[in-house]
């Protein structure tokens, strides 16, 4: 049996629709919503948005293959790099998606990771110190740099080409493309109020 890979997700807070093509190699387990920008996850007992909010489910879960998360091999459950428990790992990973949220957060990719990028707003920089350095103890290989410019903060996670495979995972679990990727036609994606 050959696996659909497209799926219609359909934002729980605002209804919008959008196609995205499934990955295969990853557990999405973060999507923005290309209408109202929400920060979706799994529901509680689904591994990925598809399963959760799409037409079709996940590739592993239409072959049949429950326990996979998404993914063929179990690196994709927590990457190499990081030293947390799956528990932990999801824990970090929500804690992110919430520190995204209230602060408005936009995840990009970099040339050599991932920023996520915000206003600079009370409390923020507290909040990514704390996040850094729990990071730092959890994933000793990467660099995670805060910079601070003209009313903007950036949170910068990069890291060798020995550790790309699991930048580019970070970066499919928040719902970030290749930075090659370009639109596809169609898809709205609003600016974010920065831009």
């Amino acid at each position: 049996m050959t696996p659909i890979l497209e799926s219609t997700l359909t934002c729980p807070n605002c209804g919008t629709q959008a196609i995205e093509t499934m990955p295969t190699n990853a557990c999405l387990y973060f999507y923005t919503c290309t209408g109202c920008g929400s920060r979706l996850k799994p529901k509680h007992g689904d591994c990925c948005v598809f399963c959760s909010y799409g037409s079709v489910p996940c590739p592993p879960i239409q072959m049949g293959d429950g326990d996979t998360c998404c993914a063929p091999k179990p690196i994709s459950v927590v990457p190499q790099v990081c030293s947390l428990q799956p528990d932990a790992f999801h824990e970090r990973m929500a804690e992110i998606a919430t520190l995204m949220h209230a602060f408005g957060g936009v995840a990009e990719r970099t040339p050599d990771g991932v920023a996520l990028r915000f206003k600079a707003r009370e409390g923020l920089r507290a909040a990514l110190d704390a996040l850094a350095e729990k990071e730092r103890s959890c994933c000793a290989t990467l660099k995670f740099t805060i910079t601070e410019e003209a009313g903007s903060i950036s949170f910068r996670i990069s890291g060798t080409e020995s550790d790309r495979k699991a930048i580019d995972d970070l970066a499919t679990r928040l719902g970030v493309g290749p930075l090659s990727a370009e639109l596809r036609a169609g898809v709205h994606r609003p600016c974010p109020s920065r831009c």
